[in-house]
């Protein structure tokens, strides 16, 4: 995925990029498009700063894209989504499981609100140390296709 932005300083061989947030996918507001980004607008800031290796020697004020790994989007949406609710599911067949004759419900349903908290503090810790370094890089220009994926 490849977003447009401001290199805005300098920083020991890294480019602080002014990035706007609002971009996401060339089909976000197309009819037919996900409009994921529509979702994040009343919440976010307008733009962001991310800090990218400067190995095309940007300079500040110089219109930059910045390509993100594809295997990012994934990953976020994996610790979001997918590791909580394997987390609700295996914490309910737990509870079941151990569960005498009538409480299985009970079980079942406290199972369920204990593994998707511990996936989802599991998932949260383990996201802390993929933001650090995200796969980035700096390419020359603005691109017209803000947000292109595969790029």
């Amino acid at each position: 995925m490849r977003v447009n932005g401001v290199v805005q300083r300098l920083e020991a061989g890294y480019a602080w990029v002014d990035v706007s947030v609002a971009q996401g996918c060339g089909r976000c507001n197309e009819p037919g498009g996900c409009g994921g980004v529509n979702l994040a607008r009343p919440l976010a800031p307008i733009s962001r700063s991310v800090r990218v290796v400067n190995d095309i020697e940007a300079h500040p004020g110089e219109s930059v894209g910045v390509v993100i790994d594809d295997r990012v989007p994934l990953q976020a949406a994996l610790y979001a989504y997918g590791w909580p609710v394997l987390g609700v599911i295996a914490g309910a067949v737990c509870g079941a499981v151990v569960a005498p004759g009538g409480n299985a419900d009970l079980l079942a349903a406290l199972g369920a609100v204990v593994g998707g908290l511990t996936a989802v503090v599991w998932g949260r810790q383990r996201s802390r140390g993929l933001q650090q370094d995200l796969p980035m890089h700096l390419v020359r220009g603005a691109s017209g296709q803000a947000g292109a994926c595969g790029q």
